[in-house]
């Protein structure tokens, strides 16, 4: 890939690069063959760079809902927050402030969020490339009068703004870390930054050792389609009390003091909770809602003699359950006539794809993808069969 330089973004930002790229967008791309065509009307620097544009205008399809007009960084692409997940912070986070403060803004996934919103947006980037490329991307979306840019370390500006989103980088030494000082910006400068703002909202990784954060810190966890993306600290006006989850796309929130503890044996359904209600440490307070209990104490699995339907758990009718055996689990997905199981485990040292493989005699072509659970019930290994309603 082609370093990227201000000039470049110039060059991709002007209108026969913009309708190069157009062309290029539904043409399949070849590294060699797509380089050499362009090769043909633009110097070499030129060419490499609207190839390299055109495929991660394609990478970005998925977190970007307005892709094919806009300019990406491929380091920055990566670290951009899901379109689905900016646009929940801008709509629900930042829905009482005027004006927003997006810190190390990059491209602009949040920033151009919270401006789409409706809220005015400070933009600081200290990278020029990144900066341009979010001052196009904000002229492309229509955005540029409710978007400033400035390039530059927020950390010496006076910040006139009434709440701050942050997101530092994560790197450290070419590695990814969850240590919230090994962060850049540290965790003392953001805990500095929160003592001359009203709010600020910062993105963590969701791996974080929730002892690392301040107690003045509220913290919650989003997921999007089943998939945990990241941990929210607020500090100041968004400094929530309780721990709290958010399951999107549904938009669902779970809050509060976690539940009684209350286990039972297996029911006739069973329900997975949703990877962010887990990690903000909420499922007895889900299974509350549920009317429902965990199969132990140590396992996140939840048991309910009737049918719930809600975003922030996965639930499947009970088919079998006992003692796990794998000559027994073989035997329930014959009678239960299954063409295909997938295996999960909570505390069971068996490992799924293993079993899968070893379960495969057992299945009937055609017939309906069972799950088998593996876990522990009262302390010891248990299976249960079931099947999503």
């Amino acid at each position: 890939m082609r370093r990227l330089t201000p000039e470049a973004v110039r060059f991709l930002s002007g209108p026969a690069a913009q309708a190069e790229l157009a062309a290029l967008a539904g043409e399949p791309l070849d590294p060699l063959a797509t380089v050499a065509a362009l090769r043909k009307r633009w110097s070499e620097d030129e060419a490499a760079w609207l190839y390299d544009q055109a495929r991660l205008r394609r990478k970005a399809r998925g977190k970007f809902p307005h892709a094919d007009a806009l300019l990406f960084e491929a380091e920055a692409l990566e670290q951009a927050s899901a379109g689905p997940v900016a646009r929940w912070r801008a709509e629900q986070v930042f829905a009482p402030y005027e004006r927003v403060a997006d810190l190390g803004a990059g491209i602009g996934g949040d920033a151009l969020a919270l401006a789409a919103a409706g809220q005015r947006v400070l933009a600081v980037e200290r990278d020029p490339v990144r900066a341009a490329i979010l001052e196009h991307n904000a002229a492309a979306l229509g955005l540029a009068d409710r978007i400033e840019v400035v390039t530059g370390d927020w950390r010496t500006l006076a910040l006139d703004v009434d709440a701050a989103f942050a997101d530092p980088a994560r790197r450290s030494g070419g590695r990814r870390t969850v240590r919230l000082e090994a962060m850049e910006p540290p965790l003392a400068d953001l805990q500095h930054l929160a003592r001359r703002l009203p709010a600020l909202a910062v993105k963590l990784a969701p791996a974080l050792d929730k002892s690392e954060l301040p107690p003045e810190a509220g913290l919650g966890f989003v997921s999007l389609a089943g998939e945990l993306k990241e941990a929210l600290a607020g500090f100041g006006e968004l400094a929530a009390p309780e721990p709290w989850a958010v399951v999107l796309p549904a938009g669902a929130r779970l809050g509060g003091p976690e539940g009684p503890e209350r286990t039972g044996p297996v029911g006739a359904y069973l329900y997975e909770p949703d990877p962010a209600v887990i990690r903000a440490g909420l499922v007895r307070r889900l299974a509350a809602e549920l009317d429902a209990w965990q199969l132990d104490a140590q396992v996140a699995y939840l048991s309910a003699d009737e049918p719930r339907s809600t975003p922030l758990a996965r639930g499947w009718r009970v088919l079998e359950h006992g003692p796990f055996r794998q000559k027994t689990a073989a035997a329930w997905l014959a009678a239960h006539g299954a063409g295909g199981v997938e295996v999960k485990r909570r505390r069971s040292p068996v490992e799924p794809a293993v079993l899968e493989k070893k379960l495969r005699g057992a299945l009937v072509p055609g017939g309906p993808t069972l799950t088998l659970f593996l876990t522990r019930v009262a302390g010891r290994p248990w299976a249960v069969l079931g099947r999503r309603p």
